[in-house]
């Protein structure tokens, strides 16, 4: 399951990011990193971008983003 499949008020544990590429340091940085709980505040009206909360910061990112962050429950 990846992050972009989370629904409103669902929560979830980061299981894989590629942290290995700028995109996954950037997204480490901000939060998003292997173990870190996440939550899925809001989708915008198109379905994109994503509000999600992590480590009390609310970010949002795009959804072809949030497909690349594999989570469990």
């Amino acid at each position: 399951m990846f992050l972009s499949d989370l629904r409103d008020n669902q929560s979830a544990r980061i299981r894989y990011i590629n942290e290995k590429t700028p995109f996954g340091t950037r997204l480490c940085d901000m939060g998003f990193c292997v173990g870190e709980k996440v939550i899925c505040v809001k989708r915008a009206t198109f379905q994109s971008p994503i509000l999600f909360n992590v480590k009390g910061s609310n970010i949002a990112l795009r959804k072809k983003d949030a497909k690349k962050i594999e989570v469990v429950f």
